[in-house]
């Protein structure tokens, strides 16, 4: 198949050369039906080089075939797949096969900015960057490189300025065929681990890019409109992943992150969006304070429980057993309890159980007199624990923390 795609977006004269359906050849296929279908020439690009393939039609006389993927086989064969939505389609039949121009665009302006984003990579971190990989979608890039640690939010911000700098300058980009020795003795630059015959197809962008690349592209970098680096994170060892958006795809980022910015003022309260950020510091504080009294009140509560749990403690040759259930109790409060108990009553054992709603925690404690009788709170919670467990239910999660010497949790 011979591809036009560089310079037309639409052929007139283009002939069915096969038909494949259900894995088989066949002659014809009729509304309905999906199919491959192969053409002599195609302006349809093959999704190839980390470009995804175009989409668009392939008409004929009362037909109409929608192409949804393109792949290019070993023989050179454009592999168009799709579906038949009207008509009949022939091998043999003259057909006009157009690519949808609007997608096409989106993905030369992720594609001409994926170019510029390599070379301002190369400006900010080093000549030892190198694409290990790339994936270009309508207005969406996703760029592989090499590179031994994390990048710096300053140097992303860098990068981003430098892309949107070549952007804004309107750089013209130019394509030629060069042999190879003569691309690379000029300084392009080959995607690490590519297969190149003797004659390449070179991109450049002004003087900030020259790359051998078989991709579609803009023919100035201003049609891309804006760059906006949405993520960088580690792919492998010694290799970094930036995702990006361009044109329409950042004007919808944009609306989002407004939406979003919109509805959190919405919910603090604030009166526009300039004013939530002043109101957010002032919730975070009011709730740190407000945590902080409820804490004070939940301990004032706990110590006027602390008589009334000994209205309930057992008394076992001269150790007093301090034991109880709490709900709505969090470690803190448990601990402070269990001291109060200890410094109250010198001959007691105390054993609380409290539950915060999301797991629960047993503190024991012995106190000083106890403690010479041979108790040990360590060894107490281990026993409970087990007890609590049963035989086959598992044990309860008890989290287990030390306190003072003579105090578990």
């Amino acid at each position: 198949t011979v591809f036009a795609g560089y310079e037309y977006d639409r052929l007139d004269d283009a002939n069915v050369l096969a038909i494949v359906t259900d894995g088989q050849l066949v002659e014809e296929i009729v509304s309905g039906m999906d199919a491959i279908v192969v053409l002599d020439q195609t302006p349809f690009y093959a999704e190839m080089g980390g470009q995804v393939a175009d989409h668009g039609t392939i008409t004929a006389d009362g037909a109409e075939f929608v192409v949804t993927d393109v792949q290019k086989n070993k023989g050179g064969k454009y592999m168009h797949y799709g579906k038949l939505l009207r008509g009949a389609l022939h091998v043999g039949d003259s057909v006009s096969p157009a690519i949808d121009t609007e997608r096409r665009s989106a993905v030369r302006r992720a594609h001409t900015a994926t170019h510029l984003l390599d070379a301002a990579l190369k400006k900010v971190l080093g000549d030892h960057v190198h694409q290990a990989g790339s994936l270009v979608e309508p207005d969406r890039l996703r760029f592989d490189f090499t590179h031994f640690e994390a990048i710096t939010p300053q140097q992303l911000l860098e990068v981003e300025d430098l892309v949107n700098d070549a952007v804004l300058d309107g750089l013209t980009v130019t394509t030629e065929e060069l042999p190879l020795a003569e691309a690379k003795a000029r300084g392009a630059v080959a995607t690490f681990g590519e297969k190149y015959g003797e004659t390449v197809r070179v991109v450049t962008m002004g003087e900030f890019s020259m790359e051998l690349c078989g991709g579609t592209h803009l023919d100035n970098t201003a049609k891309a409109g804006m760059f906006r680096i949405k993520s960088e994170s580690s792919v492998a060892s010694g290799v970094r992943r930036i995702e990006a958006t361009t044109g329409y795809g950042v004007l919808n980022l944009l609306d989002d992150r407004t939406a979003e910015l919109a509805n959190t003022a919405v919910a603090l309260k604030a009166n526009n969006l300039k004013d939530a950020p002043a109101r957010a510091e002032a919730l975070a504080a009011e709730l740190k304070e407000t945590a902080k009294q409820l804490e004070i009140l939940k301990a004032q509560m706990a110590a006027a429980k602390i008589d009334g749990l000994f209205e309930n403690a057992a008394d076992i040759d001269g150790v007093r057993i301090v034991s109880a259930y709490l709900t709505g109790t969090g470690a803190d409060t448990l601990r402070d309890m269990v001291d109060k108990v200890r410094d109250k009553a010198p001959n007691a054992v105390t054993v609380l159980i409290g539950s915060d709603g999301n797991k629960t925690m047993m503190a024991v404690g012995v106190s000083k007199n106890a403690m010479a009788r041979g108790l040990k709170a360590g060894a107490l919670v281990k026993k409970i624990a087990a007890i609590a467990g049963g035989n086959g239910g598992g044990k309860p999660d008890f989290a287990m923390a030390g306190l003072k010497e003579e105090t578990k949790i």
